[in-house]
């Protein structure tokens, strides 16, 4: 089982116009299988504190293995 807790980020940039600001969400991908959290409106300063675990169904992890982790802000963020 691999387990990441995503905790939180700093000063992102804000993308949305005006007096508004950015709503942070993250995507991670492991092998394939995407997770995302959920959405800290009006935030460029977020706290998540979320836990996710990817089942390795026995296979142990490699120098290859990698994690990717991104974060968009919720408006612009396709359908996936």
């Amino acid at each position: 089982m691999l387990r990441c807790l995503l905790q939180s980020a700093r000063n992102l940039p804000n993308v949305e116009k005006k007096d508004r600001h950015s709503d942070p969400v993250v995507t991670l991908s492991f092998k394939g299988v995407k997770k995302k959290t959920k959405v800290i409106k009006n935030n460029l300063n977020p706290v998540w504190n979320e836990g996710f675990e990817w089942d390795l169904k026995g296979t142990p992890l490699d120098a290859s293995s990698e994690i990717q982790i991104v974060v968009k802000d919720h408006e612009t963020m396709g359908r996936n």
